[in-house]
């Protein structure tokens, strides 16, 4: 009966693998992620002397940036209360409290989308060229 019930738990298990997408056999590498992970060398918690967006009123003002390639972005908050700068497809540079800034450097071109995991409503973007 053990061998019989093991059997039917392998079973199950390589059923949930396989509708999971999982072979047991290797998989092919993911493909590069093309974005502000490929854009943005890291989030930094000093301002730069770069372009400035300011957090204000619940906004990201200006609301849609553009820049050159290598331009150093800085986001201070303006408000009484905690931002994300989080880009849709790649990093999140977490919490910014009041007064506070987060920079980052775009060495990529393409438009980088943005917004603040706590406030939805606040969006933002970033185009490169």
């Amino acid at each position: 009966m053990r061998t019989i019930l093991s059997g039917l738990g392998a079973g199950l298990v390589l059923l949930v693998a396989t509708a999971c997408g999982g072979s047991g056999g290797s998989t092919a590498a993911p493909a590069a992620s093309s974005g502000p992970v490929a854009a943005a060398a890291s989030c930094s918690n000093t301002p730069g002397t770069g372009q400035q967006v300011a957090i204000a009123n619940f906004a990201f003002n200006p609301k849609a940036l553009t820049v050159s390639k290598g331009t150093t972005v800085s986001w201070t908050n303006g408000d009484t209360t905690a931002h994300t700068v989080t880009f849709d497809n790649g990093p999140d540079c977490g919490q910014v409290n009041a007064g506070q800034s987060t920079t980052i450097t775009f060495n990529t071109s393409g438009t980088f989308t943005y917004h603040c995991k706590i406030h939805p409503t606040m969006t933002g973007t970033v185009t490169v060229s």
